[in-house]
């Protein structure tokens, strides 16, 4: 594993995740400074900012993109307890040559950002609040098999499932769906806050979801006979060292007979791996154990499966990314890492 680009992102406070895009080639930024930022691959191999966005008014947590089929839409979620669909009306912005806005190992500079921030043709479509009264801590966009429908979750315990009314017009959406994400309660009837999610891919799965809350992982699945949304499990950490979960990935599936799914959880230096298996008997999911721990040396904040499934990435508070893959004999193996510090 190498490190094969730097550059600077001119926020002016934490940043709090990266997105990229369908094809990669581009990806956004976003902070406690409000701010959204949109960057474009250069031909030298930099990166140029194409659009500064600005319509929040809390800190910025999470950024998704919608399939490309879709159009050039990206969606965000914040503190101040909206999610905002963005979308790009008509091409990026001409990119400047070395020399006009990027130095000279293609990265750009504040000044370019700003110009490119000036020219952008990015709207803000909508604003989907809904009846939340808390953070909107993560959110993801459905498989495009099943239309364009966005999947949040909050500080207040509950999943509210959005979709487009009309794809051609993305100015209009509905809260199509809302349950609260765990059993559990604390503080009297107050849910759990829920702070992770991720969809199954698949497409020869009905729609699921798993869930991350201040101490489970829950898993979602919508009946195709019923059309709600049911609960299949509900577990905390096996090893009981409890913590909150800081992010899901559900891996995507090329073949197995089983689904992965990996957790990070706060507290205990550690990355969960379960399994989640079907039972051709009872036509159900009935079996979700943990397969692994992964000891990542610190805290994990992030988990992200490759596009088969086959490797895992994780970081954490050491500024370590790091590669698993399992091995022959179903043993999980650290195959890479790298420091960014």
């Amino acid at each position: 594993m190498r490190q094969v680009s730097t550059f600077a992102n001119n926020h002016e406070d934490f940043m709090h995740d990266v997105a990229y895009d369908h094809y990669g080639t581009r990806l956004a930024t976003c902070s406690s400074d409000h701010k959204i930022k949109v960057w474009s691959e250069t031909a030298s191999g930099g990166w140029q900012c194409d659009a500064e966005l600005s319509g929040h008014r809390g800190a910025v947590w999470k950024l998704a993109w919608a399939h490309p089929e879709f159009g050039q839409v990206l969606a965000s979620c914040s503190f101040d307890q909206q999610i905002i669909i963005w979308e790009e009306l008509d091409a990026p912005p001409k990119r400047k040559e070395a020399g006009s806005g990027e130095d000279a190992a293609g990265t750009s500079t504040g000044a370019s950002a700003g110009q490119a921030a000036a020219e952008s043709n990015w709207k803000q479509l909508a604003k989907l609040k809904g009846d939340g009264r808390e953070s909107v801590n993560d959110m993801q966009f459905a498989p495009r098999h099943f239309g364009l429908c966005l999947a949040t979750c909050s500080t207040d315990g509950a999943v509210r499932l959005y979709t487009a009314e009309d794809v051609m017009n993305l100015e209009t959406w509905s809260m199509s769906e809302k349950f609260k994400a765990s059993s559990e309660k604390v503080r009297g009837d107050r849910a759990s806050d829920t702070t992770s999610i991720s969809w199954n891919q698949s497409r020869f799965d009905q729609q699921m979801l798993v869930v991350g809350n201040t101490n489970r992982i829950i898993v979602w699945s919508r009946s195709n006979a019923t059309r709600r949304w049911e609960m299949l499990h509900e577990v905390e950490s096996a090893s009981g060292s409890g913590g909150a979960i800081n992010d899901v990935c559900w891996a995507p599936n090329l073949g197995r007979s089983y689904h992965l799914i990996a957790a990070a959880r706060s507290n205990c230096d550690t990355v969960e791996i379960w399994k989640l298996v079907w039972n051709p008997e009872t036509s159900k999911y009935d079996t979700f154990t943990k397969e692994a721990d992964l000891d990542t040396k610190s805290e994990a904040w992030r988990c992200e499966w490759n596009v088969t499934g086959t490797v895992l990435a994780t970081s954490g508070d050491d500024g370590v990314v790091r590669l698993w893959r399992k091995n022959f004999a179903n043993s999980w193996d650290l195959v890479a890492e790298e420091s960014l510090k």
